[in-house]
């Protein structure tokens, strides 16, 4: 799971995505985390020498550059636990989500 954050300085960068992994289902579930630096950056056109025809730069996708810049484990806390609404309805992602970047001192975009 991901989602944007409000940009945080995270040597030597800046940090606009938190990623998370759950990596153990105990009671509070613990999660994998990762701080990214994530760009992205447009495509370029191919353009071609207007005299002779030739590819001065050639045609490039777009591409998606993810730098991690910090990582480690985090829990929810017993609180968020108990809080944590059951049933099949339940947006457990959103929730999750707001329990670890609350967790990490972080704000989500």
């Amino acid at each position: 799971m991901q989602t944007s954050i409000v940009p945080v300085s995270v040597f030597p960068s800046t940090a606009n995505v938190l990623y998370i992994r759950s990596i153990a289902l105990g009671t509070p579930p613990q999660y994998f985390y990762e701080l990214q630096n994530v760009v992205v950056v447009p495509p370029v056109a191919e353009q071609l020498d207007p005299t002779t025809g030739a590819v001065l730069i050639a045609a490039q996708d777009e591409q998606t550059i993810v730098t991690v810049l910090k990582n480690g484990n985090v829990s929810m806390t017993e609180e968020q636990w108990d809080n944590w609404a059951a049933g099949p309805i339940t947006e457990d992602e959103p929730y999750q989500l707001d329990c670890i970047s609350t967790n990490l001192g972080l704000t989500r975009a």
